[in-house]
């Protein structure tokens, strides 16, 4: 296994858009998209949106097995952070190393981009993911509750930062 990363493009749309179907359809409370939402998307919907805005994949050779979206505020006070969203890794290659490929793919997209502060929020009672950035060096810095309303109600997100100064 070959595992490489790079930023996606609109020629990408086909293989975001199965992959991202999948993602939602096997944790459907990590995403904020439900299937049905994902599955309406347009081919060209999905190739704006990653002309758009940075989005990275995963590669296991030519097949994407991985994903995450960046989001960036347009503002120069602002310039320093960037929000991680959507991070994806297909179970099968769970604990092989490739979400740390992806982490380590962000890291390096960004601090090109002389971005030094990374941002995210996870499900609370997602501690899988949880214990990962933990230990990728994100550091808890508060709750968001009512975050997205699941199927058993309200629900509470934690908001992380990493410095990557450090």
């Amino acid at each position: 296994m070959v595992l490489t990363v790079r930023t996606l493009t609109p020629e990408d749309a086909g293989a975001w858009k199965a992959l991202r179907l999948e993602a939602v359809e096997t944790y459907p409370d990590a995403f904020l998209a439900s299937a049905d939402e994902v599955r309406a998307m347009t081919s060209e919907t999905v190739a704006g949106m990653l002309a758009a805005a940075p989005s990275l994949g995963l590669f296991d050779g030519a097949a994407m097995v991985g994903m995450t979206g960046l989001r960036r505020l347009p503002f120069a006070r602002a310039a320093h952070r960037i929000e991680i969203g959507g991070f994806y890794i297909r179970p099968a290659l769970h604990g092989q190393g490739a979400a740390d490929a992806l982490m380590t793919g962000i890291e390096t997209h960004v601090t090109a981009l002389g971005v030094w502060q990374l941002e995210l929020c996870v499900a609370e009672k997602n501690p899988r993911a949880i214990r990962f950035y933990e230990r990728h060096g994100f550091v808890r810095q508060g709750r968001m509750p009512n975050t997205v309303i699941g199927t058993d109600g309200p629900e509470t997100d934690l908001f992380y930062t990493r410095d990557l100064r450090v």
